[in-house]
């Protein structure tokens, strides 16, 4: 049976670094105690996603998700600005918002 060479020189394509993936214009912020402790407090107060909650499903909260986001002029830490969601919840308004 014939070997497969596990690593080929490929000189017309760039090496990859480790990790060069998209960093968030917003990554600092979300980086930040003052973020990490309202995420907290707000998933201590609200534990399950509110989607799921109108929508008659009981699923517990992963997100901390900015309701009017803050590259639209959202308030960046105002606690009526943020709702708990779960991660479908989450990935389903954030690509409705784009």
């Amino acid at each position: 049976m014939p070997t497969i060479k596990k690593h080929t020189s490929r000189p017309w394509l760039s090496e990859k670094k480790p990790f060069e993936g998209f960093v968030h214009h917003n990554t600092a912020f979300y980086q930040s105690t003052q973020w990490r402790r309202l995420r907290a407090l707000k998933l201590s107060e609200q534990p399950l996603c509110e989607e799921c909650l109108r929508a008659g499903k009981t699923t517990s909260a992963q997100m901390v998700d900015h309701i009017v986001p803050i590259n639209k002029g959202g308030a960046a830490l105002d606690m009526d600005n943020l709702q708990s969601l779960c991660n479908a919840c989450h990935a389903r308004k954030s690509a409705a918002d784009k």
